[in-house]
């Protein structure tokens, strides 16, 4: 589960580049089916068919696109963040519930140097960074969750004791944050 969802996350952060079966998602609770790709990490191009030219989308107006044709839908939303109010950054729904769980994904390549030809052999590495965020139903923001992971984790979900006794167990960690965000929704919450 752990090493499926990296996996998962560092797919979609390159495949939503091209166009796919989409839903747009508005606000008010309204959405429109159609053809949709992800571009400058927090801009939607949305077309209601393939003829259509697309139209750009941004935080302002809708609430996020979900794309269909896979095995499951991978869900977008926008999220205002504490201390990155500019614009809503546009994250991939990991869970949903009293606390939400969102992601981001970063890719850092590093190259080797070339060659004497000037030629950069094949062996270019690449590491995926995997941000992740929360939000409670009643924030307005939602947090990333960086720094240390018990340190972090404690100031935002500090009050529910079994993720305090998982951390001290090792069950709950960076690679099972959505385990963690999980729990919380189900046995922490009132």
């Amino acid at each position: 589960m752990k090493n499926l969802t990296f996996f998962i996350i560092f797919i979609t952060s390159i495949s939503f580049s091209q166009t796919q079966e989409a839903t747009l998602h508005f606000y008010d609770g309204e959405s429109i089916s159609g053809y949709g790709s992800i571009f400058q990490g927090h801009k939607i191009k949305f077309r209601v068919s393939l003829e259509d030219e697309p139209d750009v989308w941004t935080g302002l107006i809708v609430s996020g696109i979900t794309f269909h044709g896979f095995e499951y839908d991978i869900k977008f939303g926008y999220l205002y963040v504490k201390n990155h109010k500019r614009h809503p950054l546009l994250l991939e729904v990991l869970t949903e519930g009293e606390v939400t769980l969102y992601a981001s994904v970063n890719r850092k390549i590093f190259f080797q140097p070339t060659n004497d030809d000037g030629i950069i052999p094949q062996s270019t590495v690449s590491f995926p960074t995997v941000k992740y965020y929360v939000k409670r139903d009643d924030e307005e923001l939602g947090t990333k969750l960086k720094g240390r992971f018990k340190k972090c984790i404690i100031a935002y979900f500090g009050e529910c004791s079994g993720i305090i006794k998982g951390i001290d167990n090792h069950e709950f960690r960076w690679a099972t944050m959505i385990d963690l965000v999980n729990y919380y929704n189900d046995f922490c919450v009132d």
